[in-house]
């Protein structure tokens, strides 16, 4: 069987070992490449298998890889490439914990053979492993026009989730906050960034502006527009509540 995959894929494009890729900077890219932040931990049925050559386990833009537990995929479907960022939860406050996950990039479904299929990397956001795990692709949308109001000081969010282990975050990168459609969270809202000082005793630091670019059930991507100060993981989100 491992023969037989191996000359199946033989002829297909490779491109040799698989490159960091730039900052991003297109906003679409952006928000297709951000990271996840899920309530509880992820239960894949499809992953990256390996690829033909014996020991390789990273793969660049146009490599064929082995997908496995690809039950019901056809030829030409796409799909995100993602993995689990291990331990990055109990690094963040108890409160709307998220579960961190690493988007590499996304691939499509170019050959199918019961269970296993063979998918070409089209956009790499970063390198892809063995072991990654694959998603339905939903293509990225821009969010409307900044949706101004009143920041909700009341109600805030926190700041949850840079992509991997990031600790810090500063203008231009995307952020997970705890808050999402059902508090009431919309793409284009803006958002206050800030910190208590004197544990809650004392006046607020004004750390930056934000932006929601897609909100979730419990959670919103946020691009961090501008700051005074570096954003740090736990801080806290006025978000700017539309009145109608």
């Amino acid at each position: 069987m491992t023969l037989l995959i191996a000359l199946w894929i033989w002829s297909m494009p490779q491109t040799g070992a698989a490159q960091t890729s730039a900052p991003k900077t297109d906003p679409l890219e952006q928000i297709a490449c951000a990271p996840v932040g899920l309530p509880a931990p992820v239960v894949p049925t499809m992953r990256v298998l390996g690829g033909y050559v014996h020991g390789r386990t990273m793969f660049g833009p146009g490599d064929a890889m082995i997908i496995g537990g690809g039950a019901g995929v056809q030829k030409g479907q796409q799909y995100f490439v993602r993995r689990a960022v291990p331990d990055l939860s109990v690094k963040q406050p108890k409160e709307g914990a998220l579960y961190g996950v690493h988007t590499a990039g996304w691939v499509t479904i170019i050959d199918v053979k019961d269970t296993i299929a063979i998918a070409t990397l089209t956009h790499a956001c970063d390198g892809v492993l063995e072991g990654d795990y694959l998603e339905p692709f939903v293509p990225p949308a821009l969010p409307p026009s900044s949706l101004a109001g009143a920041p909700d000081y009341a109600n805030p969010g926190r700041i949850m989730l840079a992509d991997e282990l990031r600790q810090l975050g500063a203008p231009g990168m995307v952020l997970l906050m705890n808050r999402g459609v059902d508090d009431g969270v919309r793409a284009g809202q803006l958002l206050t960034i800030y910190r208590e000082s004197i544990g809650g005793l004392g006046p607020i630091i004004d750390v930056g502006r934000g932006t929601v670019l897609s909100a979730n059930a419990k959670s919103a991507l946020v691009r961090v527009d501008s700051t005074r100060d570096a954003v740090y993981m736990g801080d806290l989100v006025a978000i700017h509540r539309i009145t109608q």
